[in-house]
Formats: structure tokens, sequence, C-alpha cells
């Protein structure tokens, strides 16, 4: 792959991250409450992507107590999402190994996450990346998003 493909696959997937990451806090500002301009901005912009999915959930199972089949599919969506999560921090904390010159991929992402593994500390994992994962991964996310739309146009109805 070219690196300008390689540079807009990346994009792609930044752009996917951040979309789904604005329509989650959406999500959770319907949950909460209606019509409040100060929750967003003073509360929920400022959570992790790990706790921003955790209240999502936490608040859904209260909220959405009567209604079993709504609350099984946000919980699918979010379950589905926490496991992008890893990818996610991958794209946006990783040192990305892109040769500046000859081939782009398939490249590498290295991660210095501290991980316990087979008995033993690892500082540092490596990810490979090639076109075919990062076009799996960008329509997963469309994926992903189109569920959290699905969730939020059933929520404005009830």
């Amino acid at each position: 792959m070219r690196k300008d493909r390689l540079y807009a696959k990346i994009g792609e997937l930044t752009i996917q991250f951040a979309t789904l990451e604005h329509e989650l806090q959406s999500l959770l500002e319907m949950l909460l409450v209606e019509k409040c301009q100060l929750i967003g901005p003073f509360f929920i912009h400022e959570l992790s992507f790990a706790v921003l999915l955790r209240k999502i959930k936490q608040i859904a199972r209260y909220k959405l107590q009567k209604d079993k089949a709504l609350l099984e599919d946000l919980e699918r969506t979010i379950k589905r999402i926490d496991a992008t999560r890893d990818l996610r921090n991958l794209l946006v904390h990783g040192n990305w190994q892109i040769q500046e010159s000859g081939s782009a991929c398939p490249v590498r992402v290295l991660d210095f996450k501290m991980k316990y593994e087979d008995g033993r500390w690892s500082d540092q994992t490596e990810t490979t990346l090639n076109e075919k994962k990062l076009t799996h991964l960008t329509r997963r996310l469309q994926g992903i998003s189109n569920d959290v739309h699905h969730i939020i146009r059933r929520l404005q109805q009830i």
C-alpha cells in the first residue's frame, strides 16, 4: 500500500473513533437528562473512553429497566465497542513505525503499556497493520456506529 493510502486509512480510523466517541457522549447525555446544557460540556466530555462506556452501561441498566430489548441491544453494542478499545488506544497513543522510504505496509505500531503475560511483565508490544486489517477495522467501526445511531433513534421514541 502506498503511503498516501496508508495515511488515508489511518485518518479514516481516527475520524471513525472520534465520531463514535461523540455519539457515545450524546447517548449518555440522552440517558441522563433532557435539555440540560451543562451536563455535556462540564461532565460527559471530561470522561475517558473506558469510563464513558461504563457509565452508559450503568445508567442504561437503571433507565431502561422496562425496555429489556433496547437494554440488551445497547449492552451488546457497548461490548462490541469495548472490544475495540485497545485498538483505539493504540491508534491514539501508539508509536507508529512508518518507513520514510519504500513500501509503507505493513506498518508497525508499538504500545508501551505494561502488560503481564506468561508470568512476566512486558513493557512493549508490537502490532502489525496492513491495508486489509485497517479496512476491516474501519468497516467494523462503521457497523458499530450504525448500531449506536439505531439505539439513539429508539431512545428518542421513548
